[in-house]
């Protein structure tokens, strides 16, 4: 149900449609699907900052429109493929799929072998969520693990839970009840921007919104994390690579984004 008349808009000789819509969430966003552009703005905030935080996502989206960087296609979820490698917290895991009737996974080293029911594989999404869980299940450990020292260094706030899922939306959430849940993606891009991704988290468990407060704290706690913010826009949907590419692209960092969020930024 619209909240507010539909407006036309037009963009590089193209018409779009922008759709403002009032929600019980707790972010503002702005989405782009078929031509049509939806401006999502929870329902309590007052009149005055729906207007603003409104007209501003819808300013950033006809940007990034014009400058042909969003064309609101979706981010899939991940999919691998036999022969694949990949960097992922400093070990680089070798995928093999095996032809076979029986359906089975094991880890071997840095070798995940997936039992797969056809030559390769790559169109098997079975095979791709194996490799997901098996990638998870070994580097759960060193995530814990940092999560909990990030935790005890500067927050020493209670952790109820950590998640690792392949979201196609957001880096990461914390959960009022102390449930850090993280994007998959992330276990393949430079520990610098993982441990960003960690931070901002833990400073929910301090401060639910992002004000002054919020910010001032992960800053404190990591002067830099406006790069890695950056980086992380520009890059963080083009993860993971493979071999050599990843490597390069650690080494200079301190995709495409389809979502714009006003009170969820990273």
């Amino acid at each position: 149900m619209l909240d507010y008349p539909v407006e036309t808009i037009g963009i590089n000789g193209k018409q779009y449609a922008v759709n403002r819509i009032l929600t019980r969430n707790r972010n503002a966003w702005a989405r782009l699907r078929d031509n049509v552009l939806t401006i999502s703005i929870p329902s309590r905030w007052p009149e005055r900052e729906k207007k603003r935080i409104g007209d501003e996502l819808l300013r950033k989206a006809v940007s990034s429109i014009e400058k042909g960087k969003w064309t609101g296609e979706a981010v899939s979820k991940l999919r691998f493929s036999h022969g694949q490698r990949l960097s992922a917290l400093g070990r680089e895991f070798e995928l093999v799929f095996v032809p076979s009737s029986r359906f089975r996974t094991r880890v071997v080293g840095d070798r995940i072998e997936v039992s797969v029911n056809d030559a390769h594989g790559e169109k098997n999404a079975r095979a791709s969520e194996a490799v997901k869980r098996s990638i998870i299940r070994t580097l759960m450990p060193n995530i814990r693990e940092r999560v909990e020292l990030l935790n005890a260094l500067h927050f020493r706030s209670g952790i109820r839970n950590i998640m690792i899922r392949d979201n196609t939306s957001r880096w990461g959430s914390c959960s009022r009840n102390g449930s850090i849940s993280l994007n998959l993606r992330l276990l393949f891009m430079p520990e610098g921007i993982l441990d960003y991704v960690i931070v901002h988290e833990l400073a929910h468990t301090k401060y639910r919104s992002h004000g002054p407060r919020f910010w001032a704290l992960v800053e404190r706690i990591m002067p830099d994390h406006k790069e890695k913010r950056r980086w992380l826009k520009e890059n963080g949907w083009s993860y993971p690579k493979s071999g050599d590419v990843q490597q390069e692209a650690q080494q200079k960092a301190l995709g495409r984004q389809i979502l714009f969020q006003a009170e969820e930024p990273y």
